[in-house]
């Protein structure tokens, strides 16, 4: 297998949220689509979870529901399944994501289950950030 390039950024001040593009396949669709959105990374998701604009947007039928539990109590979403790219070029097929309403200025939160799959690191050194996603090389 390859390595993978890393995924990193370098925000020229402190940041309080880490704000990367991803691009989203359609998967519980009856037509395949695909659009990008801002996504943030949040250590404390378990799982990763959309807006449902991206949920229309994308044309995506709801597979299942599941409780989702936040700072404002618990709620049943529905679950849809996509691909995720990240701009590294990392693509993870037919995942479940959750669609729940949030921030506004984003259409999707990346949460453990995308953050397990690698080396999440975010140094914030002198006034800026740097942030950095790297799929580690499987063993041969």
């Amino acid at each position: 297998m390859a390595k993978k390039i890393p995924l990193t950024y370098t925000y020229a001040k402190l940041q309080r949220r880490i704000i990367t593009p991803v691009y989203l396949y359609g998967v519980s669709a009856s037509v395949p689509k695909d659009t990008v959105t801002n996504a943030l990374w949040d250590t404390g998701a378990t799982f990763s979870v959309i807006m449902p604009k991206v949920q229309q947007e994308l044309g995506l039928i709801p597979t299942g529901s599941r409780l989702v539990r936040g700072v404002t109590g618990t709620q049943k979403v529905p679950v849809v399944i996509l691909t995720i790219e990240l701009p590294n070029d990392l693509l993870k097929q037919n995942i479940e994501v959750a669609v729940c309403n949030f921030s506004s200025d984003i259409g999707m939160i990346i949460g453990m289950d995308i953050i397990t799959l690698g080396n999440f690191v975010l140094l914030h050194t002198g006034d800026h950030t740097e942030f950095s996603f790297t799929i580690p090389p499987q063993n041969q």
